[in-house]
């Protein structure tokens, strides 16, 4: 059957000033800067590949907000972005947009720079209301020269907020940029950006993305494989996507390992994302499948990417092995089919897996003389890492209650006991 492919279109994105790579350049070459502000200067000099981000986001799927390919989802999540900036995910309140404008007081505080300076220097015209491009510059070369450290860095990171992570206007530092760098917590609000930009530019088949493209770039990268990045065939990017399937996409990263995992806001699993620009609902249920994490209400469930296998007991207590993946291929295929994704028609969409027509019964497997057992060695390999990962955190979770045990029985001897007027007063005083 063919498949009809959609109207290609090329989108921009924004790039990073020069002056701030110079200014960075010079100061992480002069000074030992802090981790966090070492991590987003890495995003200033993250060479982004326009090319490679055009043709991730012919695959956007704007039904479903994920980046649907031949078998498989792809979507940024909390904690891949967490992961890639160095910055927590606080429990907090997120950037809203209902936030009054802070008060300069604050500002400079957050700066380590005189109320007197940031007064004299601030903009307030209607909506565009900030900080100088040109007054950080200038307090950036001030602070280098007097080696001020703490004030160096927070004017820095203050400047990669305007000009990379949330940019909107070239001269200015905007009051919502600041506003974010002060509650200091900028991962929901960058995720929110990005898929809403995305979305709407998507959807039209042109304009800028805005949000920071060298972000969207490392996450995106961070999933290809290294045969598919260093491109002995020589290969044009399109060919290279084209060609992936889930079981070559790098799905679980180590730096995850432990990873606290969102997947719902209160008792609501699917939220939307507030960015600088509007919200778009977001599935971390769907995302968090990503990493190969079981859900909290199915202890015995084990997911994993590559096989999509789950376990269960029937009602005689017996292991069974269910494929699942079958369904969730068809669906995919189904989907790129409907919403015309961008394949040529010379690559059939070909689900993988066969279908099981019943479960199968888990027996002692003995292999066929022309099976691959470094396969299935491989397969047995990541399912005992899973499991010894699981036990790593059952056994942190004990040590926890534990103590938490040792510190309610302190409390409760002390609670019963029968006191004494002599613990209180001494015999002479009686």
């Amino acid at each position: 059957m063919g498949i009809k492919v959609r109207k290609p279109f090329c989108l921009s994105f924004n790039g990073v000033p020069t002056s701030l790579k110079i200014l960075c350049d010079n100061v992480s070459g002069a000074f030992v800067l802090s981790e966090s502000l070492n991590r987003l200067i890495s995003l200033i000099w993250t060479k982004v590949g326009e090319t490679l981000l055009n043709i991730m986001i012919r695959f956007y799927d704007p039904l479903l907000h994920y980046f649907t390919y031949r078998d498989f989802q792809l979507v940024p999540t909390l904690e891949e972005f967490s992961s890639i900036l160095g910055l927590p995910v606080l429990d907090q309140m997120s950037y809203t947009g209902e936030e009054e404008i802070p008060k300069l007081e604050d500002v400079a505080a957050a700066l380590h720079l005189p109320r007197s300076e940031i007064k004299k220097d601030w903009v307030n015209k209607g909506d565009y209301t900030g900080l100088p491009i040109d007054f950080l510059y200038s307090q950036a070369e001030i602070l280098i020269n007097a080696a001020s450290m703490d004030a160096l860095e927070k004017v820095l990171a203050l400047l990669i907020y305007g000009q990379v992570l949330f940019p909107r206007y070239d001269k200015i530092v905007d009051v919502i940029a600041t506003k974010i760098f002060i509650i200091n917590n900028p991962v929901p609000t960058l995720l929110g950006d990005l898929l809403h930009s995305i979305h709407h530019r998507s959807t039209k088949g042109k304009g800028c993305v805005l949000g920071c493209a060298p972000l969207l770039h490392k996450w995106f990268i961070s999933h290809l494989p290294r045969s598919v990045i260093k491109n002995e065939e020589r290969e044009t990017w399109v060919q290279r996507i084209m060609r992936i399937s889930y079981d070559d996409i790098i799905w679980n990263q180590k730096e995850f390992g432990g990873t606290h995992l969102f997947d719902s806001c209160g008792d609501f699993p699917n939220v939307p994302l507030l960015g600088t620009r509007g919200g778009i609902t977001y599935n971390p249920i769907l995302a968090r499948q990503k990493f190969g994490f079981a859900l909290k209400d199915k202890p015995r469930s084990i997911y994993l990417s590559a096989k999509n296998f789950d376990y269960d007991s029937d009602t005689t207590g017996k292991k069974k092995l269910f494929i699942r993946a079958w369904s969730k291929v068809k669906w995919i295929y189904d989907r790129v089919v409907e919403y015309c994704m961008p394949y040529p028609s010379d690559i059939p969409v070909v689900p993988r897996v066969t279908p099981p027509v019943i479960p199968v019964v888990l027996e002692p497997y003995v292999p066929a003389p022309n099976e691959d057992l470094a396969a299935i060695v491989a397969s047995l390999r990541r399912e005992k890492d899973d499991l010894e990962k699981r036990l790593r955190e059952v056994e942190a979770e004990k040590v926890v209650l534990v103590a938490d045990a040792k510190e309610r029985d302190g409390m409760l001897d002390h609670f019963s006991r029968k006191w004494k007027i002599e613990d209180f007063v001494s015999p002479k005083q009686i």
